[in-house]
């Protein structure tokens, strides 16, 4: 028989967010939306990992219909990157980042100190996954293990000297091979940049876009199991 979910809104850290409780948690996990999703689109996929765990789903700060987003996009210049085929991001510095950071490390802190027996996963999707290891490089953010689902570096040449959380940290990196937005040489870009800091990387490449298959909800259930007693 599953566990019993448990589903509720608060505002954690100034955010509105979606808190998923499964059964007696014995982790943490806070997942992290991309551009135009809300945290709604995630219940689904949190509450079917069969973990017992306290899963917090955070909306995005930025309205970025038809759902929110953690900092603002060049729409025009999004278009005209497209045109020329799926993006890799590692030289943007958005503008809005260091907001998303410091509103994600406040949720963390919270999350934290609510339960500091438990271990902390962070999962982020694209732009999701970027604010994660944003935050985790530059701020050391306290995790124990990290999820960037079809993101992509940004910033890279900040990020590099700065990789030292990330040594024996387990880090789930997956990317569609026919991902239209963010390029599959962002995702092994990500891959590589995490294998250099001494990551315990899993790499999940699969035939897929912008999205979250099947293999790649295993290898989440494999990164939180192995974090649980």
């Amino acid at each position: 028989m599953s566990a019993q979910v448990t589903a509720q809104t608060e505002r954690i850290a100034g955010l509105r967010t979606l808190r998923l409780c499964t059964g007696t948690p014995a982790i943490s996990v806070v997942m992290l939306h991309g551009r135009t999703m809300e945290p709604e689109a995630l219940a689904p996929f949190a509450t079917s990992l069969g973990i017992a765990a306290d899963v917090f789903v955070p909306q995005g700060p930025v309205t970025d219909a038809p759902g929110f987003a953690w900092w603002p996009t060049d729409h025009a210049r999004r278009r005209a990157q497209l045109a020329a085929g799926p993006r890799d991001l590692h030289d943007d510095a958005p503008a809005g980042v260091p907001a998303a950071r410091a509103l994600l490390l406040a949720l963390l802190e919270s999350v934290r100190g609510e339960a500091p027996e438990r271990p902390v996963a962070v999962l982020g999707f694209s732009q999701g996954g970027m604010l994660a290891c944003d935050a985790l490089l530059r701020d050391h953010a306290p995790i124990n293990a990290l999820g960037l689902l079809s993101s992509s570096r940004i910033t890279a040449a900040q990020w590099e000297p700065r990789l030292a959380p990330l040594r024996g940290l387990p880090v789930l990196v997956s990317h569609g091979r026919d991902d239209e937005e963010l390029s599959f040489a962002a995702g092994e870009g990500l891959r590589d940049l995490c294998a250099r800091g001494g990551a315990t990387v899993t790499w999940v490449p699969f035939d897929g876009g912008h999205e979250i298959p099947l293999v790649v909800w295993r290898a989440i259930r494999r990164l939180l199991r192995a974090l649980t007693p």
